[in-house]
């Protein structure tokens, strides 16, 4: 399956050819005619990532694509585990072509896994189980001038070191707003968790998290929690995961109010969906009563659309955030509820 080895003169004929031919950079035909040129990023059975100086970073799908060739050599990998590097060309009868100095091997698409630029990591897609950092940053500013002046700043960020098998993230959020040069929110989140797949889709979590909030009279929460988990869709498209632990959660508050500590149950779910390259949707929702006393519980659930800012790493997410308390201090409502427009950028 890996393919043929191809006589020594073929290896030698290929070989210069690649290396005596006019260099232009990776080339792409598309089955309606068009010619690009550029780099080649990465090849998936899916698509192909390509770079270009006229139009940037452009993502064409591999049912669109007649043939490709690359000026440089790519690390191919097959679904066998079988990983090989040299100059790469598919041609119109969907045969991918690898030939370096030593080595030619021919394979269908279809037995590929990832092709990418030599000596870089690993794609996700590959086979190989590399850690990688992601780092997220977002901001969302809102404000309102005449009758009343407003203005609103949240700004959240995270950094995720991820594997195939593993996540560890730490996140935190800053919230201000004022109206009429009177403060109405202040509020800072701060948390990391550890995820762990020994038995995918079966795992185990564990998580911490210090908010205070002055407007809930809130002067320190710390909650930790702990459990199993379990996703039984992980695709490219779309992801589901469920957890289910137990968790331990201290209140203290401002003016003198008495502290609240208690074992409590963590749940919740998450899901994410791409519908189209240009819209993905997210929902999450997370429930934690007290062990003692069910109806002691606190809800926190975001939902929104996310829309890639053209090729680029920006995004905008158009979303809802509620978190509803069923005890609050007095005089506080039970549900706050803010509708963002957020826009972020995320790197590795």
């Amino acid at each position: 399956m890996f393919g043929q080895i191809r006589s020594a003169a073929w290896i030698a004929a290929w070989v210069c050819f690649a290396s005596s031919a006019p260099v232009f950079g990776d080339t792409i035909n598309t089955i309606d005619g068009a010619h690009l040129v550029g780099t080649i990023d990465k090849v998936t059975p899916k698509e192909i990532t390509f770079k270009t100086k006229y139009a940037g970073t452009l993502t064409v799908a591999m049912d669109q694509v007649a043939s490709f060739a690359s000026d440089t050599p790519l690390t191919t990998q097959y679904k066998d585990s079988t990983t090989v590097t040299g100059i790469t060309v598919l041609d119109e009868q969907k045969n991918m072509r690898v030939a370096s100095d030593t080595l030619a091997s021919t394979s269908t698409l279809d037995q590929l896994q990832a092709s990418w630029v030599a000596g870089t990591a690993p794609p996700p897609e590959s086979l190989f189980d590399t850690r990688r950092w992601v780092y997220q940053l977002g901001a969302d500013l809102t404000g309102k001038s005449g009758n009343s002046d407003e203005r609103t700043t949240n700004i959240v960020g995270s950094m995720a070191l991820i594997s195939k098998k593993d996540e560890l993230r730490f996140y935190g959020s800053y919230q201000t707003a004022e109206q009429d040069n009177d403060q109405t929110s202040d509020e800072k989140i701060g948390g990391a968790s550890y995820t762990a797949f020994f038995s995918d889709p079966w795992g185990w979590y564990v998580r911490g998290e210090l908010e205070k909030d002055k407007f809930e009279d809130l002067d320190l929460r710390t909650t930790v929690a702990g459990g199993i988990t379990w996703r039984p869709i992980n695709t490219d498209v779309r992801t589901l995961r469920f957890w289910l632990g137990l968790g331990y959660r201290h209140e203290s508050f401002t003016d003198d109010l008495p502290s609240d500590s208690s074992a409590t149950l963590d749940s919740g779910v998450a899901h994410s969906l791409t519908i189209k390259p240009w819209l993905s949707i997210v929902n999450s929702i997370s429930y934690a009563p007290q062990l003692q006393h069910f109806g002691n519980y606190l809800i926190a659930h975001d939902s929104a659309f996310v829309l890639p800012i053209g090729a680029s790493e920006w995004t905008v997410r158009l979303g809802v955030h509620n978190d509803y308390n069923s005890y609050p201090q007095p005089d506080r409502d039970k549900l706050d509820t803010t509708w963002y427009t957020r826009v972020a950028l995320r790197f590795d």
